[in-house]
């Protein structure tokens, strides 16, 4: 059974991950697009080059998430639009 976790639970997963000196949150947001990346194309695997998708990425590490998504499957050759609904000053975690 996968447990699910609250977003307070996650974040302090997260939090402690990158005080250990283990992780970067960069290093987290390439996991996370990854992971995403990997559940697309295993549900839909028809997708790919001329295939076309918009990803929506709101503000915080998991609008970093969505962008990292963006990004890869852009190199995978489809067309993608990717839109932020946050400021970009806002998006500080993605900038670096």
């Amino acid at each position: 059974m996968t447990e699910l976790l609250t977003a307070a639970q996650m974040r302090a997963i997260e939090e402690a991950a990158i005080a250990s000196g283990e992780v970067t949150g960069l290093e987290l947001m390439e996991r996370a697009g990854r992971g995403v990346v990997e559940a697309i194309t295993a549900e839909w695997p028809e997708l790919g080059a001329g295939c076309r998708a918009v990803v929506l990425c709101g503000p915080g590490n998991n609008g970093g998430d969505g962008f990292v998504v963006a990004r890869l499957l852009w190199q995978a050759g489809g067309t993608w639009r990717c839109f932020s609904m946050a400021s970009w000053s806002s998006c500080r975690q993605m900038r670096r």
